[in-house]
């Protein structure tokens, strides 16, 4: 059987956030090559980090690392399955002398992925749609960036046997999440806009947010001060088959007979406390 040798060429580290990046230094080195292997076989390589203790940063900041898979050959697309990646980070305090963590981190490209601070409910996020060649490589239990410390990251690379062999690109890109501080949005959905005293409104709105949606709500009210009327907030339940959140609203159950311009308010929290009125 002949043995097939693959190329792995790493190319630039990159800095970026998820939501926000907070400052990472000294990325060390910036350009880093693997070294040819044979399919089926192992490659490694390390580069290092400093986490300064500066504005912005904070202890347990929790770190993402996605991983970029891509053939330099355009017929031999990189497909799922095709390698397998594992990382671990040794921490030391700067300027790197005294190592006082290993952390193991999972690699994984198949979605839903979802990330949550250990110590920050307001940090979560999922990843619902992975594309081919990419890998997030996370810790689910520790969040390892710490102030004034360096990370020496390791990142060893596996190939199906099968696989094309050719020459092969890697990027790596160091994700901090954050506190999000965005509220829902918000669409309301009327099938007509004209309503006498015995029908019934049909309330449907879209919702959608970075995290999950803890209430939404909604109320009809007159603006006529001679006939002021205000439903109060009413909650609506997510409709799972048609994932809207729905309700009906009857005028007469709600004792309303008089004809008028009555306005629709809707308002939606996530589960951080992020809310948007409409």
């Amino acid at each position: 059987m002949k043995t097939k040798t693959l190329t792995i060429i790493l190319g630039m580290i990159l800095l970026i956030g998820i939501v926000a990046a907070g400052t990472i230094t000294n990325v060390n080195p910036v350009t880093l090559n693997i070294p040819n292997f044979i399919a089926g076989g192992t490659a490694t390589t390390t580069f290092s980090f400093d986490y300064p203790n500066v504005q912005g940063n904070y202890n347990n900041a929790p770190l993402v690392a996605r991983v970029n898979l891509t053939s330099l050959n355009s017929v031999y697309p990189v497909w799922k399955g095709d390698f397998n990646l594992f990382m671990y980070a040794e921490q030391y305090l700067l300027p790197g002398f005294f190592k006082y963590n290993t952390i193991p981190m999972t690699c994984s490209e198949q979605a839903p992925i979802n990330f949550k601070a250990k110590d920050k409910p307001d940090i979560q996020y999922t990843i619902n749609e992975v594309l081919n060649g990419t890998f997030y490589c996370y810790n689910p239990n520790y969040y390892m960036l710490q102030l004034s410390s360096r990370d020496e990251v390791t990142l060893s690379i596996s190939s199906n046997p099968a696989l094309y062999p050719g020459e092969y690109q890697v990027s790596v890109e160091l994700l901090e999440m954050e506190p999000d501080s965005n509220p829902p949005n918000i669409t309301l959905s009327l099938d007509q806009l004209l309503f006498d005293e015995n029908d019934t409104i049909p309330i449907r709105l879209s919702v959608t947010d970075l995290y999950p949606i803890k209430i939404v709500e909604y109320k009809i009210t007159n603006p006529n001060l001679a006939s002021y009327y205000n439903s109060g907030w009413i909650e609506v339940q997510l409709n799972e088959g048609t994932g809207f959140y729905e309700d009906y609203f009857d005028f007469s159950e709600h004792g309303l007979t008089t004809s008028g311009t009555y306005w629709v308010f809707a308002r939606a929290c996530d589960v951080l406390g992020n809310c948007r009125e409409m």
